[in-house]
């Protein structure tokens, strides 16, 4: 992918013609910052907030692939946890300003894009209702296609400039790439097929030195030091657990075998295809359409991001474990890709009409994308008929938040409250009450089950009861959907103890 003749300054993104980019940034904040801690903490987000809290007070955190993917999310949200607390918003805000930050990631490609090819692929990152949703969510995958992307623009600076900044630029994205989850091999297969085919659709046959360069030896040195850094720190927990390196290899392994077998996320093949079309409309049209034109073309960057991102939907296709926060990792390449479509319609001779017509469109296209957005991540947050939704807290949890600390509040000073819970997939309630001393958080109905409040989950009430011996009063509520947990309050708090 040989560089773009054109060079661009970094003042010209300040001018007037750069403002719809901008105000597309502006979108892209106030989507993921815009009531950030109104939905409750899913499952997932509630354990990584849990090791997250208990790393922050001194807690010896190792590497472990049975239970964890990378361990990059829970050192990044650290410090601004030191800053900010743990509560909902606070944890989340980190992941919302990775995920918000994409957009301006995306100017250095501005030399093979133009302005109005950054600027589309700008909005429809802005905008992505699967961009949006767990791009508000204290989960790992923001953080992997953040680092794609990353990846992606300072290769592609190397490949422009051959300097010795950007090669290091380069790996110390890749370091961090792989302290995140163990699924970037796959984007770093696509990656490389797609570059390599991309190479030889628009140019020949490469030569491997004419691809890469020959880069000084100093370079080289300094690129493994970049990429070695992050990766050894991060997996050792800064050199007191050095069977994190060994581990880091074993994950593939481990997350190989969930990945064909699917473990309890089995789905079918056309998942993500029908998941896409159903949520990310305007995007796949746009990638679709530039992707065809590129390769008609033979332009080797779009070609390159065509293949990228077809590359990226049949390898998540192929594996029967899926999830919607994966299509994150191809809403990326795909919005790049859409980028294509209106450098060339901005750069040929089209009529007015259809370059009209083709804003117009794809205004509208943002518009549903926009409302879809809204839907999933404000409205409908906690309704899986969506199927962008995925296990989530009901809004329902928030009212058993505020029943149970306010009998807690009851227990008079100098007296521990005793909390209990009870079942199999109760977080993230372990991680809300985090903070009462005596909590306990068991799988199994305990013989000795009395406490102040108990919450269990309703297809192991009956169990429950019967270990009970004292009197309690009972209320139900939505954990999330077709999943009930009860609370049991002890009478005697009625009393004041």
């Amino acid at each position: 992918m040989a560089a773009p003749e054109t060079r661009s300054s970094f003042r010209e993104v300040l001018t007037v013609r750069w403002l719809p980019f901008w105000v597309a940034f502006a979108a892209a904040l106030a989507f993921r910052l815009f009531a950030l801690g109104d939905r409750p903490l899913h499952h997932d987000e509630g354990v990584n907030a849990w090791f997250l809290y208990k790393i922050l007070n001194g807690y010896q955190f190792s590497y472990d692939p049975d239970k964890f993917h990378g361990p990059f999310l829970f050192y990044f949200g650290v410090p601004f946890a030191a800053v900010t607390g743990v509560g909902d918003l606070a944890l989340r805000v980190p992941i919302a300003l990775l995920s918000s930050a994409m957009v301006p990631l995306l100017l250095p490609l501005r030399r093979r894009l133009e302005v109005a090819g950054v600027t589309a692929a700008a909005w429809m990152l802005a905008l992505s209702p699967s961009l949006v949703s767990y791009g508000r969510d204290l989960i790992h995958e923001t953080c992997l296609v953040f680092f794609t992307l990353a990846l992606v623009v300072a290769g592609l600076l190397y490949l422009e400039t051959r300097r010795q900044r950007d090669l290091v630029l380069a790996a110390l994205c890749l370091g961090l790439l792989a302290t995140i989850k163990e699924t970037y091999v796959l984007t770093l297969a696509v990656l490389a097929i797609a570059a390599v085919l991309a190479r030889v659709w628009a140019y020949g046959r490469p030569r491997l030195g004419a691809l890469l360069g020959r880069p000084a030896l100093e370079a080289v040195i300094w690129a493994a030091v970049a990429f070695a850094v992050p990766y050894v720190f991060l997996y050792t927990s800064f050199f007191t657990n050095p069977n994190g390196l060994a581990d880091s290899v074993r994950t593939f392994f481990l997350w190989a075998n969930k990945g064909i077998a699917g473990a309890e996320h089995a789905k079918p093949w056309h998942y993500f295809p029908r998941l896409l079309l159903g949520f990310e409309t305007v995007t796949v049209a746009c990638a679709v359409a530039g992707g065809w034109l590129a390769i008609r073309r033979r332009d080797a960057f779009g070609t390159f991001c065509a293949l990228w991102a077809g590359g990226e939907l049949a390898a998540y296709s192929l594996l029967r474990y899926k999830t919607p926060w994966l299509d994150l990792n191809l809403v990326l390449p795909a919005a790049v890709a859409g980028g294509v479509l209106f450098r060339e319609a901005f750069a040929r001779p089209w009529s007015r009409a259809v370059s009209a017509g083709l804003v117009a469109l794809f205004a509208l296209g943002l518009g549903w994308g926009a409302w879809r957005s809204i839907q999933v991540s404000f409205l409908r947050y906690d309704d899986d008929s969506l199927a962008l939704v995925y296990v989530p807290t009901d809004r329902d949890v928030k009212d058993l938040l505020v029943q149970v600390r306010s009998v807690l509040g009851r227990i008079p000073p100098g007296e521990t409250p005793s909390l209990l819970m009870v079942g199999h997939h109760a977080w993230p309630l372990p991680w809300y009450f985090h903070d009462v001393k005596d909590m306990e958080y068991s799988q199994d109905v305990p013989d000795d089950a009395d406490a102040d409040v108990l919450i269990v989950e309703g297809d192991m009430e009956d169990q429950l009861l019967m270990a009970l011996k004292e009197r309690y009063r009972r209320r139900e509520y939505v954990l999330r959907p077709r999943q009930k947990v009860v609370v049991f309050v002890n009478e005697g708090l009625e009393g004041g103890r």
